[in-house]
C-alpha cells in the first residue's frame, strides 16, 4: 500500500533509525536517475532564467509516487505557489515526463525530491574566496559566462533551498538526509560541507543570527553530522 515516505519521520528521536538509511538509499536512486537526465533539467531552468533576466532559484521540489514496481504513478511540481508560472510552463513537462520511468528497488511510496539546476548551484558554491555579504554582481557575471548559463546573473542571495543555508533555521532530519543523498549523487558540490561552513559563516557576519536553540541556552545540534555519522556506521 502506498503511503507518505515522510510519515514515520517526524517520530524519530535518533537520526540512526534504520528508516533514515532507508530513505538515503532510496534518494540516492531517485537523484542518481536524475542526474542522467541533467541536461534537459538544465536546459529547462536556463529557459526559465532567459526569460525573467536573473536566475530565481536553482532548486525546484517534485513529489512523485511510486507503485509496487517502482513504476512512477504520478509526478507534479510540489507546490501550489508554482502554479501558473514560467518553472511550470518549463519545467511541468520533464516532471510529466517521469511518469515513463521506472525506479527498480524503491519501494511504493511518495517521494519529494528537488530538480536542480546543476550549472547555476555548482557556481553558487563555489565561492571559497568570497564573504557571502559582499559576493559582486561583476565577478558572478564573468563567472557564469565561464560556466556557459548564457550569461544570466546569478543573485547574490541566491541559495538553495534558503532554509539549509541560514542559521535562523534548524535542519530537520528529513533535510540532512536529502542533502546527503544530494552529496551521494552530486559529490562535487561538496553540498553539506558548503551548508555547514555557510551557517557558521553567516553567523560570525551576523552576530544576531541565533538557532532558536540558542535561546534557551542549549547547544545547537549538528543534524548534518548525526545523519552522516548515523549512515556510516549502517552502510
Amino acid at each position: 500500500m502506498s503511503e507518505p515516505i515522510f510519515r514515520s519521520l517526524r517520530d524519530w528521536t535518533e537520526p540512526a533509525h534504520p528508516g533514515v538509511v532507508r530513505l538515503y538509499d532510496e534518494l540516492i536512486q531517485i537523484y542518481q536517475e536524475m542526474r542522467k537526465q541533467q541536461d534537459k533539467i538544465d536546459a529547462a531552468f536556463d529557459r526559465v532564467a532567459s526569460q525573467i533576466g536573473f536566475v530565481v532559484t536553482t532548486t525546484l521540489p517534485v513529489r512523485i509516487e511510486l507503485d509496487a514496481s517502482g513504476a512512477v504513478k504520478s509526478a507534479t511540481l510540489d507546490g501550489d505557489a508554482l502554479r501558473g508560472t514560467l518553472f511550470e510552463k518549463e519545467l511541468a513537462p520533464f516532471v510529466s515526463s517521469l511518469k515513463e520511468k521506472k525506479f527498480p528497488g524503491v519501494p511504493a511510496g511518495t517521494f519529494r525530491f528537488y530538480l536542480i539546476w546543476y550549472d547555476a548551484l555548482r557556481l553558487k558554491l563555489r565561492r571559497d574566496w568570497l564573504e557571502p555579504a559582499h559576493v559582486l554582481q561583476g565577478v558572478l557575471n564573468t563567472l557564469v559566462a565561464q560556466q556557459g548559463v548564457r550569461g544570466i546573473a546569478v543573485r547574490p542571495e541566491v541559495l538553495e533551498p534558503v532554509h539549509w543555508f541560514d542559521p535562523g533555521f534548524a535542519i530537520g532530519i528529513e533535510d540532512a538526509v536529502v542533502i546527503s543523498a544530494i552529496d551521494e549523487a552530486y559529490p562535487e558540490l561538496r553540498l553539506a560541507e558548503r551548508i555547514a561552513a555557510d551557517r557558521l559563516l553567516i553567523r560570525r557576519i551576523r552576530p544576531e543570527v541565533m538557532e532558536p536553540v540558542h535561546f534557551t541556552g542549549i547547544k545547537e545540534r549538528d543534524v548534518l553530522a548525526e545523519v552522516k555519522a548515523a549512515l556510516g556506521k549502517n552502510r
